[in-house]
């Protein structure tokens, strides 16, 4: 019974606690089975009690975090921009690689033992081939060192 009581007015009072005045009334009701609370009579044996609270709430000084946001915003375009300026300069890497293969096969297909006009048929079309390649190579390698120019930019206005 006692248990039922201290419940009861631990509820009360966390519900209380979140106005910061409040009145609120409750009923007790005395029976053969017990006695019980609630918000409403049971009975017109129930009693009535009243529960005024009044709660002085703490405020804490205004603080503006502008500033601290705009910094956590700069930090975090910063780090997008040096992982994509990462990225580029990975590519960069990968596509002197792609060239170097490509040019090492067209230098293969001359190690074959060939006939002297094969040879020279041979090599006038790797040499055609490798300017392709080299053309091919230039345009997505400019293409790249642009992208890391404007990046490189962007970071340097951040910093």
């Amino acid at each position: 019974m006692i248990k039922l009581y201290c419940i009861f007015i631990f509820l009360l009072l966390t519900t209380l606690s979140f106005n910061s005045f409040s009145a609120t009334s409750y009923y007790k009701c005395v029976t053969q089975e017990g006695t019980t609370f609630s918000q409403f009579p049971s009975d017109n044996n129930a009693t009535v009690y009243k529960v005024n609270s009044i709660i002085n709430q703490q405020v804490g000084p205004k603080v503006d975090y502008t500033k601290q946001l705009n910094e956590l915003e700069r930090e975090s375009l910063l780090a997008g921009l040096q992982a994509e300026l990462r990225s580029n300069q990975h590519k960069l890497a990968i596509l002197d690689r792609k060239k170097d293969q490509a040019d090492y096969k067209q230098q293969q297909r001359l190690n074959h033992i060939l006939a002297k006009e094969d040879k020279k048929r041979i090599a006038a079309d790797i040499a055609k081939k490798q300017k392709v390649i080299n053309k091919n190579y230039k345009a997505q390698i400019n293409m790249v060192k642009k992208r890391i120019n404007k990046l490189q930019k962007k970071i340097d206005n951040y910093q």
